[in-house]
């Protein structure tokens, strides 16, 4: 009997979250194939900051760690690693990205290198990292000197965007998710491409964040999933204009899957997503503005879909 267990935190379903949850289903199917498996997910809402809130999630992903297989997130990791320091288990730590101009707190970067002293310490099997895309593999790798990194790319049931893709496209802009990750030129770009005619719009998964602003775009949070598929595929474009290294992007990757052009930076993951769907790599918001004015749309190819399936996640698997 296996046992594999999930561990979480935090209220939000964002793309990290997701990218979880899809690689502990891979391996909960991956090991039924072979063995009997006990599989659960813990999910803990995440507190108000502070130092003591911080103390007890360490403590509470010490006790929880104690299945044979541990997924968790980076946070996670060390009270995981502690726990089965000196027995048979594994845990899996899933390392989105390390961008150290991102905006982290100077105790979540000192937790951070503490990680990673750890790993190059105990460079032990056991102990995994699960980067999102090539780019990252090489860093935490080359870069990082981080031993037994793996990868697990960001997958999608592909069969449910489908009934989504449509031709028609109305003159509206998705400005990409909101979120202080976003260049700051990109408020300039709304306002441009407002008073051009276009119509703006962020999306959010934060009801507390949505609004108008001045007229010159919106932050949307959708009623549910299909309002935010549908409108999205009616868009011209989705904008991934991040500032930072991102690990994936969730919605470039979703805006593509409905049929609506993405054009982006590549920076991190988010460049593996651009250049493996074809689509529009700029540098700058001048640039980006361009390409939607002469209206440079490229759809991605139906293999870049095929290719990101979730159902060859157990491949990945496999090789881990």
């Amino acid at each position: 009997m296996k046992h594999i267990r999930y561990i979480s935190y935090g209220p939000l379903k964002t793309g990290g979250y997701r990218h979880e949850t899809l690689l502990y289903n891979s391996v909960v199917q991956f090991y039924r194939n072979i063995d009997q498996v006990n599989a659960e997910t813990i999910r803990r809402p995440r507190l108000f900051e502070s130092f003591f809130s911080h103390l007890d999630l360490l403590l509470w992903g010490f006790l929880k760690s104690n299945a044979d297989i541990n997924i968790v997130p980076a946070r996670l990791a060390i009270p995981a690693i502690l726990r089965n320091y000196f027995n048979r288990s594994e845990v899996w730590i899933v390392l989105h990205n390390h961008d150290p101009n991102d905006g982290k707190s100077s105790s979540l970067n000192h937790y951070l290198n503490r990680l990673f002293n750890l790993l190059k310490k105990r460079s032990d099997s056991r102990f995994k990292i699960i980067a999102v895309s090539p780019y990252w593999v090489n860093y935490f790798q080359n870069q990082l000197g981080l031993p037994n990194v793996h990868l697990f790319p960001n997958l999608f049931d592909t069969e449910i965007y489908k009934p989504y893709q449509q031709n028609e496209k109305y003159p509206w802009i998705h400005l990409g998710q909101f979120s202080s990750k976003n260049d700051p030129d990109i408020l300039r770009l709304a306002g441009a491409l407002t008073a051009d005619g276009y119509y703006c719009y962020f999306s959010t998964l934060d009801p507390d964040k949505a609004m108008s602003h001045n007229g010159k775009f919106e932050v949307i949070c959708f009623h549910g999933f299909e309002d935010y598929l549908e409108q999205m595929s009616r868009s011209c474009c989705t904008l991934a204009l991040t500032q930072i290294n991102e690990g994936w992007n969730r919605v470039a990757h979703e805006s593509i899957l409905v049929g609506t052009p993405v054009i982006g930076y590549n920076k991190g993951g988010l460049g593996d997503l651009m250049k493996a769907s074809g689509s529009v790599v700029v540098r700058d918001i001048d640039e980006a503005y361009l390409a939607i004015k002469e209206s440079l749309w490229v759809l991605p190819e139906i293999e870049f879909n095929s290719k990101y399936d979730q159902s060859s996640g157990i491949n990945y698997i496999a090789n881990i």
